[in-house]
């Protein structure tokens, strides 16, 4: 990636143990919130499909919150029944590990957070600080113990990255890293707030076509990237500018005072995505309650469109909902599969004669007697390149 624009100064690498300190340099990006364009769905996406997820009588989700896709196997946080239930990517339920009350070898109580590798499955339980490996088919290696009880992780041979999910365990920084079990910590929170659990949807992401690890930090307007030795190599910050209201302002507001002002001066209280697809990266972010904003940046990190009014001309559908994961050049959505049935009957009749670029009427027709009941539907829409381009 090219290292362009540098604007502001972190300290990297202070080691717990009283490490010798550098600096490392970082950049902003400037977005214009109100400079956002309206479009079709059609000019940034060539087609959109669905997904159903069978098998909800056999693997009910009671609150689904994290998706991690590799290669054809979803793995699924349901936090609501503490467990991860995968799938392959035509929606059949594959297996599901579950969490236990007891706490022996093999047995978590917690779910926080895990990951899929070419190696098999990794699952982290925060209460008993301990990693879980399986293989691919959901089968018990081992386990180890974790040195940070409470994070956001990514796992290889050589690598072991956390995020302190504002816990600061080892010290008032966002992340740590851990080498023949020492703890170094790197770049220093910018919360007020201490020991309150900064929740994420996406944790760590492996970008495979750059190379890199990439990490969205929770409420706030920043993204950090490590190189694949787990050293931060760039950080970035999308600048908002008065549009911008910092969770370090929102907590001094009371609810009824912090909502008034989102509303009234439509602003941006963080990012909620950003994920390498394609040719660059895809930001997206909410500005007062109401819009949903889809920022495409090349792989230099320059702005090549800038959209908040999405009209899907391709099949009609509602896209209501804030994207969950991605899939190499796809964007994913989550939606209860009642609710889906509810929005094309709204719009459609069964048997509605098929479209171009889009699985719709098939799908609902294939699965009509099975979208009523409590399971979901995944929207994978599969984005142009030549956003990101000139």
């Amino acid at each position: 990636m090219k290292r362009i624009s540098l604007n502001f100064l972190f300290a990297l690498l202070i080691g717990c143990q009283s490490e010798p300190s550098y600096e490392m340099l970082g950049r902003t990006v400037r977005i214009e919130v109100e400079n956002a364009q309206d479009a079709n769905l059609s000019e940034l996406y060539e087609s959109i499909e669905y997904v159903f997820l069978k098998g909800s009588d056999q693997f009910p989700l009671v609150r689904p919150y994290k998706f991690k896709i590799h290669d054809d196997l979803l793995g699924i946080e349901d936090k609501g029944a503490e467990q991860y239930v995968f799938f392959d990517l035509q929606g059949n339920p594959q297996f599901r590990i579950s969490a236990s009350s007891g706490g022996g070898p093999g047995e978590f109580n917690r779910t926080e957070d895990f990951q899929i590798s070419n190696n098999g499955i990794t699952i982290k339980d925060p209460m008993l600080s301990k990693f879980l490996y399986y293989d691919k088919g959901g089968n018990f290696l081992f386990e180890e113990k974790s040195q940070v009880r409470t994070s956001y992780f990514f796992k290889q041979e050589d690598i072991e990255l956390h995020y302190s999910k504002n816990i600061r365990e080892h010290g008032d920084f966002e992340f740590y890293k851990i080498k023949n079990q020492e703890i170094k910590a790197m770049v220093p929170s910018r919360s007020l707030e201490k020991d309150v659990v900064y929740a994420d949807k996406d944790g760590f992401v492996f970008d495979r076509v750059r190379n890199e690890i990439i990490f969205r930090i929770p409420y706030s307007s920043e993204v950090v990237f490590f190189d694949t030795e787990g050293i931060v190599s760039e950080t970035l910050e999308f600048n908002f500018g008065e549009k911008y209201l910092s969770y370090q302002k929102q907590v001094r507001l009371t609810p009824e005072e912090k909502n008034d002002l989102i509303m009234r001066n439509n602003l941006v209280t963080g990012i909620s995505s950003f994920f390498p697809m394609g040719e660059g990266y895809l930001l997206i972010f909410g500005s007062g309650y109401r819009y949903s904003h889809q920022v495409f940046l090349d792989k230099d990190l320059s702005v090549r469109g800038h959209f908040d009014k999405i009209t899907n001309d391709i099949d009609r559908m509602p896209i209501k909902t804030v994207p969950w994961f991605f899939h190499e050049d796809r964007l994913g959505f989550n939606i209860p599969s009642s609710e889906f049935l509810g929005d094309y009957l709204d719009r459609f009749e069964i048997g509605t004669e098929a479209r171009e670029n889009s699985n719709l009427h098939e799908f609902v027709e294939q699965y009509q007697n099975e979208l009523g009941g409590d399971s979901y539907v995944l929207t994978f829409l599969k984005v142009k390149s030549s956003v990101f381009m000139d």
